[in-house]
């Protein structure tokens, strides 16, 4: 496999902000649950990773600011140089991989707060890349897979936001967006997006999921799609345990439930209603399906670590990307579709958005 001096793992998608909210640690030290920290992320070779700043759609835009700003703040306090260092650009973070540190990007996961006046001019202060649109349901400027669908994609000033983003070298994520809101989202900015942490429909048939048609609409932008590690968005089996779990959390959305009302009840669906096992090579299906309909230049890695309550068996935290990374070799990958795929395809998007925004 190739070393980690010619090789930028970045997993695009983590949720380690929200996990550090609900179930307060220290990431620089190696923690008894959850899927990353420091030591893991070194033993698994991990460049950089992005941390998304997640607002529930249960959440009023407001308190959905605030929860943003209490992610920030909770997971900034761990930053520092030469450990878990924050990087904004695509050279930052191959800087911080020479002295042997391990890159946080930030994102926005449901962007509904950006609504409102001054939100964007925040996060984009933060050090923000990307804001994946929508969550679990539809909301005031876009809607979302699955959920109703209030504007038919965005709404008009959900176009005027997006672009606005654009302008500020912030990218645009679809994962969790309704198949209208991507194409939409294409025709307005004509320029690359990403699904940051997005399976394939064709192999696991949820709306959650891309179809074939709208990856290859992602590709032709020059956009990414980057494959989610979730066990139920990977498995059709797996799928079915989810769309029951789903029929009954959905009703909880549109209740006036705290976060961890809402995450305790969850907890017991999840409970009651288990995944059946889903093995690796199941996630490597969909990463080898990728790179046959778009193009092995428009695929890379979101795995959702830390914010999915299972993993696949062989794929359980981030020490387990070498094995992920023998494994696509395994299948036939050569070393530069490899080293594409696991973090040059994103970084080269980010640094497009740089130069759109410069």
């Amino acid at each position: 496999m190739a070393s980690r001096s010619d090789l930028y793992i970045v997993d695009g998608h983590t949720d380690l902000p929200s996990r550090l909210l609900n179930s307060p640690a220290d990431p620089r030290q190696r923690l008894e649950d959850g899927h990353l920290d420091l030591p893991r992320l070194r033993e698994g070779g991990v460049s950089a990773f992005v941390a998304a700043l997640y607002v529930p759609s249960s959440l009023t835009p407001e308190a959905g600011a605030e929860r943003l700003v209490t992610q920030y703040e909770g997971l900034r306090r761990y930053l520092e140089p030469g450990g878990l260092e924050e990087v904004v650009t695509a050279e930052q973070v191959r800087r911080v991989v020479s002295i042997g540190a391990v890159g946080v990007l930030w994102a926005v996961e449901n962007g509904r707060p950006l609504g409102l006046s001054g939100v964007l001019e925040k996060v984009v202060g933060w050090g923000v890349r990307y804001v994946t649109a929508t969550h679990l349901e539809s909301h005031e400027w876009c809607d979302a897979a699955g959920a109703d669908e209030i504007h038919r994609g965005l709404s008009d000033g959900g176009v005027r936001l997006v672009r606005e983003m654009k302008r500020r070298g912030v990218l645009l994520d679809v994962s969790h967006a309704s198949d209208d809101a991507v194409l939409h989202a294409l025709d307005a900015l004509r320029s690359p997006i990403i699904a940051s942490h997005s399976c394939a429909r064709s192999l696991c048939d949820l709306p959650r999921n891309l179809s074939d048609s709208l990856g290859r609409d992602i590709a032709r932008w020059g956009g990414v799609v980057m494959v989610n590690s979730y066990p139920a968005f990977v498995s059709a089996s797996a799928a079915e345990v989810y769309r029951r779990r789903l029929a009954k959390v959905t009703p909880w959305l549109s209740e006036d439930l705290s976060p961890a009302e809402l995450e305790a009840r969850v907890a017991e669906v999840l409970e009651a209603d288990p995944l059946p096992a889903v093995p690796l090579s199941s996630y490597v299906d969909h990463i080898l399906h990728w790179v046959e309909v778009v193009g092995e230049e428009h695929v890379g890695l979101g795995t959702d670590f830390d914010g999915i309550s299972e993993t696949l068996e062989g794929f359980e935290d981030v020490r387990r990307f070498p094995d992920l990374m023998t494994a696509l070799r395994q299948r036939g990958l050569p070393p530069a579709a490899i080293r594409g795929i696991a973090g040059e395809n994103f970084l080269r998007v980010l640094a497009a958005a740089e130069r759109i925004s410069g």
